[in-house]
């Protein structure tokens, strides 16, 4: 009773993907084995797979690269059973035993699953390249005395030849790369290891070990701020509607960053004075575009009732924006790096609805918006909706009535 639907693992330096079929009118024999035959698979070096499963084809990126089967072998599809199916990480279930077994027993430095999505390469690279690393630019006179070759994420670069003036100047012109708009402050340890092949072993010399760092300093955080209207009023109808109450209507994300710079004050110098220019430290704030990872909407105060409130979205707005959105009784999370202005658009629209308003005067909401999995967050904007509540004419006229007679 084993059904293994599908399992990855590592057999004879090869990297097979079992991916068996569920059983259909036509059991035909369809692939059921993907075998890769790599180097990576038996280096004992760390690497970083992506398989993306499309079936019939499975598509390989190692380190980024793509690699092709070298073989693909057919199976029946599965037999029937009504044993539901469970994902398990790290070993298989044994049915016939009715215990775990095919332990896996190694190191992972990381896993994602994404079930019934598939990922294109630029992400992949994404993934993968890192946007930190070294990088060389070749003087012309030099270029072609050697050899510079890169590992896939430029974390390391070996250089090859026979001159060692080419070298000095080769070594000169190597640098550290950081891309990133706020990079990781911190020690990048370098190391230079050296090789010297010698035409006679007996004058051989070996070259010890170079070790330094680069220092990567505390960049400039940004600020994020939200505003617009904070406390505004609608009548019962409007919470009631089919459109609800809109809750972030203006609201505004703007992102700024603050520095010193110096000021030269030497235009201020009077004539004839004495005193040199001085330079000064002057704080300048300006606005700068970045991407935010999530947006978050609470409730503040009691938890919505499912029975007869709820906070929406437009789900179109997100699908176009490539952002996804969980939801609770607490309130709602959008998740998905984007811009602050797609951010903006989709807030605008978040809706609150309440069909049983008779008992309802206020409604408090809270957003905090953030980016870099909460490295940097914003303030807290927070909203309060009042419901108007309008008097029915006809029971005003009643209690009009019944005052003039009671007097």
């Amino acid at each position: 009773m084993n059904r293994h639907h599908y399992s990855l693992y590592v057999h004879n330096c090869r990297l097979i993907l079992l991916l068996r079929q569920d059983p259909s009118e036509a059991d035909n024999y369809k692939p059921a084995e993907f075998h890769w035959k790599l180097d990576q698979a038996c280096d004992k070096e760390w690497h970083h797979y992506v398989l993306n499963v499309e079936f019939p084809t499975v598509s390989l990126f190692v380190d980024g690269t793509t690699f092709e089967p070298f073989l693909v072998t057919e199976d029946y599809p599965l037999h029937v059973s009504k044993i539901e199916t469970q994902l398990t990480i790290g070993a298989c279930w044994q049915g016939g035993n009715a215990r775990m077994a095919q332990f896996f027993r190694g190191n992972l430095a990381g896993l994602m699953i994404r079930s019934g999505k598939l990922e294109n390469k630029k992400v992949i690279d994404c993934l993968y390249t890192c946007k930190e690393g070294l990088d060389v630019q070749l003087p012309e006179e030099v270029a072609s005395a050697v050899k510079v070759e890169f590992n896939p994420n430029q974390s390391s670069l070996t250089v090859e030849g026979d001159d060692i003036d080419a070298f000095d100047k080769v070594m000169q012109h190597i640098s550290y790369l950081n891309s990133r708009q706020f990079p990781t402050p911190g020690i990048r340890h370098l190391r230079i290891s050296t090789t010297v092949k010698c035409f006679n072993e007996e004058s051989c010399v070996t070259v010890p070990d170079a070790e330094g760092y680069v220092m990567v300093l505390q960049p400039e955080e940004p600020k994020i701020s939200l505003s617009g209207i904070d406390h505004f009023a609608r009548s019962a109808a409007e919470f009631e509607s089919q459109e609800g109450v809109t809750l972030f209507p203006e609201l505004r994300i703007v992102s700024t960053i603050t520095r010193e710079v110096e000021a030269d004050t030497e235009s201020e110098a009077t004539e004839g004075a004495d005193d040199d220019p001085t330079v000064q430290e002057t704080v300048v704030s300006e606005e700068i575009m970045h991407n935010l990872d999530t947006c978050e909407v609470t409730v503040v105060g009691d938890e919505l009732d499912g029975e007869h409130e709820s906070l929406e979205v437009d789900m179109s707005q997100l699908q176009q924006h490539g952002l996804e959105m969980s939801s609770s009784n607490l309130g709602l999370v959008i998740t998905g790096v984007n811009t602050m202005a797609n951010y903006e658009q989709v807030l605008h629209l978040i809706r609150y609805k309440n069909w049983h308003t008779e008992a309802l005067f206020d409604r408090k909401f809270k957003l905090v918006c953030s980016e870099l999995n909460g490295r940097y967050i914003s303030n807290d904007f927070k909203v309060e909706v009042n419901v108007i509540h309008t008097a029915n004419p006809v029971e005003a006229c009643q209690q009009c009535h019944g005052a003039a007679q009671l007097h």
